[in-house]
């Protein structure tokens, strides 16, 4: 398997998250929690940006609810800040995941 270097600065680049935050935003927009985070973008964003180059970002605080349509399941939503930070990783890491296997 051919290592990648540098993942966690691409991943942190201004640019990647910005664009991260306009994939996440898709559908939630007028939603609480993305309305909160939208209102103080830059300050959030940039401590996003510092949890991940030192390796101090918290997950997994999830929000869970069933539905019962078709058929009952237990939902786990992860916070804004976090659907942020996927759509962060899922840039970067991506392409490289799509490499042809013998």
């Amino acid at each position: 398997m051919r290592r990648h270097g540098y993942l966690m600065e691409r991943i942190a680049d201004p640019g990647n998250l910005r664009l991260a935050f306009r994939k996440a935003r898709k559908g939630k927009s007028g939603k609480a929690e993305e309305e909160k985070f939208r209102r103080s973008l830059d300050a959030n964003l940039l401590v996003l940006r510092e949890g991940l180059l030192g390796g101090q970002v918290r997950v997994g605080d999830y929000h869970y609810f069933r539905i019962f349509d078709p058929k009952e399941r237990l939902i786990c939503a992860a916070p804004f800040c976090e659907r942020v930070l996927h759509h962060a990783v899922m840039n970067v890491c991506t392409p490289y995941s799509r490499v042809s296997r013998p």
